[in-house]
């Protein structure tokens, strides 16, 4: 029966030092497949900057090739839904090639088009 007090002492002390381990440590790091679905699913309402955040992300992950690429950002209406456009463009090739990330203002929606 001695051991009893001792052993509580050590778990206690264990627990202890485990609880302030998780709250020194915080959160874990996102993955890439976290990082994604934020992306494709923004806070809304959704800005410019957010937009552009999001589509970022996108073409990073998805399409590594227009990463380096120059992009435009354009707000538009289409039939009542304000939404942002954001425009990677790659005009080195013969034919131009590019990625569309649409954001829709009011519900974070994502539509993302590659042409051609």
């Amino acid at each position: 029966m001695q051991r009893f007090p001792l052993v509580a002492a050590v778990w206690a002390a264990l627990l202890v030092v485990g609880f302030a381990a998780v709250i020194v440590l915080g959160a874990p790091l996102p993955s890439a497949a976290d990082d994604l679905q934020s992306a494709l699913h923004p806070a809304t309402p959704v800005d410019q900057a957010t937009a552009e955040r999001s589509a970022a992300t996108i073409i990073r992950m998805q399409y590594p090739s227009f990463a380096s690429s120059p992009h435009s950002v354009t707000k538009a209406t289409d039939f009542g839904v304000e939404h942002w456009l954001v425009e990677y463009i790659d005009r080195t090739s013969p034919s131009p090639r590019g990625v569309r990330v649409s954001v829709v203002v009011t519900t974070g929606h994502v539509e993302v088009s590659a042409f051609p």
